[in-house]
């Protein structure tokens, strides 16, 4: 796999592109009415954002749908982000699995999980990971 690009389509196209350049530093490398393509962080990950294209079309429905975004300071992201007075949905804290991490919500609803991995799990989630 040489890149990952993940899209949903929102009524919402100005205010989204918004939210990820302001809050999570995205930078657009496409843009055209009603369609966009954002380059998030320095590894080949592209977030495509679409208006819907016809009546039929319908937004993506954001129920269960997340994104889960490794960063190497999550504090320092926390103070960032809680810097610019966005609503932070989950509160910063430490994860027996070995995260450290808390939840904001784009324009769309969905749930964006920003953590760093603060080291080993615990002895109950040790259990749980495989070795691939």
């Amino acid at each position: 796999i040489n890149q990952v690009s993940f899209g949903f389509t929102t009524d919402k196209v100005q205010e989204t592109k918004e939210f990820y350049e302001k809050y999570l530093g995205a930078t657009t490398i496409f843009e055209k009415e009603g369609y966009l393509n954002l380059k998030l962080g320095d590894i080949s990950t592209i977030l495509a954002i679409e208006a819907p294209q016809s009546p039929e079309d319908k937004p993506s429905d954001s129920t269960g749908l997340g994104f889960g975004f490794n960063v190497d300071d999550v504090d320092l992201a926390y103070d960032e982000i809680t810097s610019k007075k966005l609503n932070i949905e989950m509160p910063l804290k430490d994860h027996p699995w070995g995260e450290r991490g808390f939840g904001i919500k784009d324009p769309n609803g969905l749930t964006i999980y920003i953590y760093s991995v603060t080291g080993e799990p615990t002895d109950e989630y040790k259990q749980y990971i495989k070795d691939v």
